[in-house]
Formats: C-alpha cells, structure tokens, sequence
C-alpha cells in the first residue's frame, strides 16, 4: 500500500517540480496551446471549423471536437478549462526555470544564442550530425508557420506530420551529435 502512495507522490513531484528539460517541453507545449486557443477564439485555427477541446480530448465523448466556422459558439467552457491546463503547465515549467542560474532572461538567450544555430552554417561546430539536425528543426518551425499562416492550418494533421517528423530527426540528430564518443564511455 506504502509503495502506490510513494509512487503516486514521485509522480506528483516529478510535474510540480520537473527536471530543466521537462521544464522545457511544459513550457513549449504550453505556450503552443494557448496560441492555438487563441487563435480559435479569434476563429483563426482552420478555414472552416471552430474547434471543441473538450471534443478533441474526450474523442467526441462530450460534444463534437470541430464545428462549422459560422455557427459555432465563439467561445465554450472547454476553451477555458483548456487555456487554464496549458497555462498551468507553462506556469509550473517557467517556475522551474526561473529558480535555475539566470532564470527567464538566460532561458529566453539560451534559445536563440547556442550552438545548434550557429551550426546551421558552419559544421565545425558540430559535427555533420550537428548541421542537419539543426536544419531538420528550422524546418520544422518554418514549415509549421508557414502553413499556419498562409492556408491557417494551424490544426492540419498533414502539416503537424510534416513538423513533428522534421523536429524529432532533428532532435535525434543533434542528441546524436551531442553525445559522449563510444571511446570516451568504455574510459
């Protein structure tokens, strides 16, 4: 009995007080889905429909997950209770990072000054590993907004394949690149 509470407990823990790198995906995914949010309120998110978060995570459960643009209500209680969710993420992953060394400002720095950009044009930084993944990410991105704002598919399956596929090669590249030498492990 002891061991489902220290279990429950550890996981409690781990998202009140997550490591950097999950401090980082929280407050990635969080910020994603207050603008997508955003962007529905506004009727923005897709050409034709308005979309239900409530429909979207209960798979149709409660009501429907994607309205007609012009008669759909602008604003329900599951845009609420989504904004809150993603806020609260963003809030619990921007807590952690600010009680690291430089909070916020070196975070915000650390994402547009580091080494994966300065390797998009220079392999010497890096590696060739290094280089491409970079590549794969930028691409990710600018694919994600360029679709986003030129066809407002913000919510399009086909341009989130296209973006998650570009950003998890370039992840798994840069990681690659970023690892310890098979040599430097068996020293």
């Amino acid at each position: 009995m002891s061991e489902v509470n220290e279990t429950e407990e550890g996981f409690v823990q781990m998202i009140l007080n997550p490591s950097k790198t999950m401090s980082n995906w929280f407050v990635g995914i969080g910020m994603l889905g207050i603008f997508l949010a955003v962007l529905n309120l506004m009727g923005e998110v897709h050409p034709n429909y308005r979309v239900s978060w409530g429909g979207v995570f209960t798979f149709e459960a409660t009501n429907k997950a994607f309205e007609d643009l012009d008669t759909a209500s602008s604003f329900v209680i599951s845009d609420a209770v989504f904004i809150a969710l993603c806020g609260g993420l963003a809030a619990i992953g921007l807590k952690t990072i600010n009680n690291q060394e430089g909070g916020i400002q070196s975070w915000l720095k650390s994402i547009f000054v580091n080494d994966t950009w300065m390797s998009l044009a220079d392999p010497d930084l890096g590696g060739w590993f290094k280089t491409l993944g970079a590549w794969c990410l930028l691409l990710g991105v600018v694919n994600y907004l360029y679709f986003g704002i030129c066809a407002t598919g913000w919510i399009d399956p086909g341009v989130y394949s296209v973006t998650i596929g570009l950003m998890a090669f370039g992840f798994a590249l840069i990681y690659s690149a970023n690892s310890p030498e098979a040599e430097e492990i068996k020293a």
